[in-house]
């Protein structure tokens, strides 16, 4: 690869690129002395600096100032069929806290296996929704339900706890996840193909938010130069335990 010698000498605003439906295209102009850019300047059919493609013309300007030259170096990538996968040439990588809504049954405090201080058993949960559908004034106002074999059977301390919560209209709760956000840009081709959907740890994502599951919930491409250019966004949601993905379900049984 040929080294960009001339770095320091480019002009403000370069370099430039754009896109066809044929090529990739960065466009680099340079001043100042004309024997620094001469010596320099680079042949067509080789790479240049770190710019994508190779160089396909070169043209040396001079100024009113025979000392003073300008340089102008164009670098291209042809377009290869769409069915190529393309070459990475950036990655960024992102993390936003979103609201999701969950069961109140998920709250660490209340879910089974999970330690909280009041956690719910089994029983607690049937209790919990024979109480709820329970029409006897009297014996729902206090936390109790009827059936075929006992007329009064009671919730316990912390069933009554969760109930109070249905009564107060809490039945989901709004929690709060890391999504890991990585956008990659190719160029002559699109990226590689993959599913969302899956538990799996983000790959090589740096100061992820520790403690959490991850299921990948998204994988975009786009194109952002025509045949040229595509951005993939993909995304992986956080969880203190992920329960489940398209082709799974992690709990134990009882």
């Amino acid at each position: 690869m040929a080294a960009e010698s001339i770095a320091a000498f480019r002009k403000p605003g370069f370099p430039r690129l754009s896109t066809t439906e044929s090529a990739f295209r960065t466009l680099i102009e340079y001043i100042g002395a004309t024997a620094t850019l001469t010596a320099a300047e680079p042949d067509p059919g080789v790479a240049w600096g770190d710019f994508v493609g190779t160089v396909t013309t070169t043209e040396l300007f001079p100024t009113e100032n025979p000392a003073i030259s300008e340089l102008v170096v164009t670098v291209e990538l042809e377009a290869e069929s769409p069915e190529e996968e393309g070459t990475l040439e950036s990655e960024t990588y992102e993390i936003e806290w979103v609201v999701v809504g969950r069961s109140m049954y998920e709250h660490p405090q209340f879910a089974i296996g999970f330690g909280g201080a009041n956690a719910l058993t089994s029983e607690d949960i049937s209790h919990l929704a024979n109480w709820q559908k329970e029409e006897d004034t009297e014996l729902k106002a206090a936390y109790s339900f009827a059936s075929e074999f006992s007329p009064d059977i009671e919730l316990s301390t912390n069933a009554r706890l969760f109930a109070r919560g249905i009564e107060l209209g809490l039945i989901e709760m709004e929690d709060f996840a890391p999504v890991a956000r990585k956008t990659s840009t190719y160029v002559n081709g699109p990226p590689p193909q993959t599913e969302a959907g899956q538990k799996q740890d983000p790959p090589s994502f740096p100061r992820l938010p520790a403690g959490y599951e991850w299921r990948k919930s998204a994988d975009r491409s786009v194109t952002a130069g025509k045949r040229t250019k595509w951005d993939r966004s993909e995304e992986w949601t956080g969880a203190k335990k992920v329960l489940y993905d398209r082709d799974e379900i992690f709990w134990e049984a009882p």
